[in-house]
């Protein structure tokens, strides 16, 4: 069995669900996994993991996630994107760069979003485009989001109706890119949609070392797929890393606490760290605690990892 995070560069039309079930197959084991929906027509980087790396999806860094996107103007849709039925439209649309920068810059930020009706959010366990499907509409309650940056790739003096503009998104995970293109068509007075989707960055993942699913099936049949393998070591890389001793190793694989007293570091209470064993295989995710005198402090496992080679 195959352990580490592989970075899929999605192709449109494909759902995230489609790329685990395609891999599962191919690989042949059913430990696989990805940690953040990609929609079906968009595309670019879907990160996966494969056996006990899908155990390690809470503790990645994926906070920040880089988009490149298409705003199609003066049309606004009712999936908010390009594959939706027309809302409303402004056939005299003339936007001038400074009108779309000045927009840009009131959804920059720390924001509230709300989730689109067609999306995998669950309201009261049902999914809403489930809910969308059938006609319905619910309130959804706004979630905090953050955009860091917008950058217009294609800048000119005015911009008309149906007129793509091309952006680079920088943004916090959980950011709805078609929602933030309508809500700007909207404070614009003009109506946007979403046009085209890619994912170009998610945390340290990026589409430079990404592999379509054609590619993998190449890899693995060539025998080199593991070299495109990131190790959970190597994904967990921004953790704090104690190597203890053989005994310690095997306290920590079957639940028990680590002094730190015998493993210190400069981390807090609460900070997260990897255990490492003799092979320098992650054996452990743990965090720093204190009893409720406050004078003993220790690593306790939250999170362990048994491989099966």
């Amino acid at each position: 069995m195959r352990h580490g995070i592989l970075i899929i560069n999605k192709e449109r039309g494909m759902t995230s669900h489609q790329v685990v079930a395609i891999l599962r197959r191919i690989l042949k084991q059913s430990e696989v996994g990805h940690t953040g929906t990609l929609d079906p027509e968009a595309t670019g980087v879907l990160v996966v993991g494969l056996g006990q790396a899908t155990r390690s999806f809470s503790f990645l860094n994926e906070k920040s996630k880089v988009y490149r996107g298409e705003i199609i103007l003066g049309q606004s849709t009712d999936t908010q994107d390009a594959t939706g039925q027309i809302l409303q439209e402004q056939p005299k649309t003339i936007l001038s760069l400074e009108d779309l920068q000045k927009g840009m810059m009131g959804l920059t930020g720390k924001l509230n979003q709300i989730p689109p009706m067609y999306s995998a959010v669950k309201v009261h366990g049902q999914k809403l485009y489930d809910l969308a499907r059938k006609g319905l509409t619910i309130d959804r309650q706004p979630r905090g989001i953050e955009v860091q940056k917008w950058e217009i790739l294609n800048s000119k003096e005015t911009y008309g109706f149906k007129e793509s503009v091309f952006v680079e998104i920088t943004c916090s995970k959980g950011t709805y890119i078609r929602t933030l293109i309508h809500d700007l068509g909207t404070g614009l007075g003009t109506g946007a949609h979403m046009g085209s989707l890619k994912r170009l960055r998610s945390g340290k993942f990026s589409l430079d070392h990404s592999l379509k699913i054609a590619e993998v099936e190449e890899h693995l049949a060539a025998g080199t797929l593991e070299s495109h393998l990131i190790s959970v070591r190597g994904a967990l890389d921004h953790l704090f890393t104690l190597q203890p001793s053989m005994d310690d190793v095997s306290k920590v694989l079957h639940g028990g606490k680590l002094s730190f007293q015998k493993y210190p570091s400069e981390s807090t209470i609460d900070s997260l760290a990897k255990v490492l064993d003799q092979s320098l295989e992650v054996i452990a995710v743990v965090q720093l605690k204190q009893d409720n005198t406050g004078s003993y402090l220790y690593w306790q496992p939250v999170k362990v990892f048994h491989y099966l080679f």
